[in-house]
């Protein structure tokens, strides 16, 4: 199963801190940079957030990585994993009709504006983030959540035992929506066209 990863809105994290990097390996990663999805590769930090959320660029992204993903044949074959805004990118990706075998959403606090989808989903949050969607919105739009201890927004460019259990609980993930366990194979990590490398 392909693992697509979009980025938050710092690009971050890095390939080598992303959490795949404690999966079993996947045949192919796939990573996508949320500033080259908009059109607007010279923005990161604030500046992306700002023009992401408030002048349309988000829409633009879920339209250019819908169009990639499904370029790239995979389809329901492609699982999720999005960072922070990256998270709420594939969300409305998937709720737009892309049709992902499931999707993991990290400290995706922008979640909170979004509807329940037909894609199996998990999300994680730091307890310590304020701002993860209040807990009616946890129990009820996605269909699992952790909310990890002693941890807050950013916890997944940090190594630790938050990462760990992420990357445990998304393994388990994949294998229940994959037609087998996600198997060791020689792993093939490539930027996709709007990659963050």
């Amino acid at each position: 199963m392909e693992l697509c990863v979009v980025t938050d809105i710092f690009g971050q994290p890095l390939p080598g801190e992303c959490i795949s990097r404690h999966l079993p390996l996947v045949p192919e990663i796939r990573r996508f940079a949320l500033n080259a999805l908009c059109g607007r590769p010279d923005l990161t930090g604030e500046a992306l957030h700002a023009h992401l959320f408030g002048a349309g660029g988000l829409e633009r992204a879920v339209a250019a990585l819908a169009e990639q993903v499904q370029a790239g044949g995979k389809g329901a074959a492609c699982y999720g994993l999005g960072y922070s805004a990256g998270g709420t990118a594939l969300w409305r990706a998937a709720a737009g009709g892309l049709p992902l075998a499931g999707l993991c959403c990290l400290s995706s606090t922008r979640l909170r504006n979004e509807r329940a989808i037909m894609v199996p989903t998990h999300v994680f949050f730091g307890e310590d983030d304020p701002n993860m969607p209040p807990s009616d919105w946890l129990k009820t739009v996605p269909e699992r959540c952790t909310v990890l201890r002693g941890v807050g927004h950013g916890y997944y460019l940090h190594a630790g035992d938050a990462q760990r259990e992420t990357a445990l609980r998304m393994v388990e993930e994949m294998e229940r929506v994959s037609t087998g366990p996600v198997r060791q194979a020689a792993a093939v990590e490539r930027p996709a066209a709007g990659s963050a490398d």
